[in-house]
């Protein structure tokens, strides 16, 4: 049995995702330049998160194209991962509301983290099941590294976000960027 379903079922809950998120927005109450430009904000922390939950759909397809079967481990995984992605529109919501206080931009920051961490966990859940771990084990390690390297960063712009938020911003942008396209390796296995 492939992972069909199991594809099939993410897709669902990643299109609420982008749904809900959709529906926090803010529309300005009056029809001028001043009641628009109060709502850029929170466009602007839409169209990060909107990214951000695109990438990891699209690395999430090129990673399931890997899996062998959908055994519990697999299964769990997945689903903790969109546990963690599932919270994504209500931060979103907070830091566009709280207009980058401290507090809401590092419960963003860990938030993104610990999704990316489910990712690295639901990666590592798909490498136990390759028959040949030698020949595709650098192509995980580095995939691996990657996803632990964005745990890092949004970690640090958890904690920068009582320092400058600025400096956490730069970093949910970054992010994104060395993402943007899934790894080429395992998208030419795909």
């Amino acid at each position: 049995m492939g992972t069909g379903r199991l594809e099939a079922f993410s897709d669902g809950v990643i299109a609420v995702i982008i749904t809900i998120m959709v529906l926090e927005l803010k529309v300005p109450h009056e029809p001028t330049w001043a009641a628009l430009g109060a709502v850029v904000p929170g466009l602007l922390v839409y169209a990060l998160s909107f990214a951000v939950v695109a990438i990891m759909w699209v690395n999430h397809h090129y990673l399931l194209a890997q899996a062998e079967r959908p055994d519990p481990a697999l299964l769990w995984s997945n689903v903790a991962l969109l546990f963690w992605m599932s919270l994504i529109p209500f931060v979103t919501a907070y830091v566009a509301d709280q207009h980058g206080a401290a507090i809401p931009v590092a419960a963003y920051a860990a938030t993104l983290a610990v999704t990316s961490a489910g990712f690295c966990l639901l990666s590592a859940m798909v490498r136990r099941q390759s028959e040949d771990p030698a020949a595709s084990a650098r192509d995980y390690e580095r995939w691996m590294r990657k996803g632990l390297f964005a745990v890092v960063l949004y970690a640090a712009a958890a904690a920068l976000a009582f320092v400058t938020v600025a400096a956490s911003y730069a970093v949910f942008v970054l992010v994104p960027v060395l993402y943007f396209l899934p790894d080429r390796k395992l998208a030419e296995s795909a």
